[in-house]
């Protein structure tokens, strides 16, 4: 992991497939999803809130830049200051799919930034992950 990276894992005991389907339905990420909602704007841009509900809550917008199988991947911020690139990314192993949840920051407040949020970052990813196995496994 590098060091302006959050990253967190989850092995879900259900198909690529499944997974996958429910990754990219952004539309009802607010039925099963606490911590995030993100919205399409006109298929590549998109509004997000995350942090739902907590002292951390923020609206951000930002692109969809990859939708290949199994790597869903968008960015968003100023480049400047402060930026993200996150990805998840889906793949076969035994018991099921292995998702990789991941954020690269840059820019130069990301470093101090992340000195002082990471680990709410990786409880909102891991918030996330488990979600998702959640209503997958239903």
């Amino acid at each position: 992991m590098q060091e302006n990276e959050v990253r967190t894992e989850l092995v879900i005991p259900a198909p690529i497939d499944d997974v996958w389907r429910v990754l990219v339905d952004f539309a009802s990420y607010a039925k099963w999803n606490p911590v995030m909602e993100y919205t399409q704007v006109d298929g590549v841009k998109t509004r997000v809130k995350a942090a739902k509900g907590t002292p951390f809550e923020r609206d951000f917008e930002g692109e969809i830049t990859s939708m290949e199988p199994y790597a869903l991947t968008s960015q968003g911020g100023d480049p400047e200051t402060f930026f993200g690139r996150h990805r998840w990314e889906l793949s076969e192993v035994d018991g099921g799919t292995r998702l990789v949840n991941a954020e690269e920051f840059t820019g130069t407040m990301a470093a101090g930034v992340l000195a002082q949020t990471r680990d709410v970052l990786v409880a909102e990813f891991d918030a996330f992950n488990r979600a998702l196995l959640e209503v997958v496994a239903c």
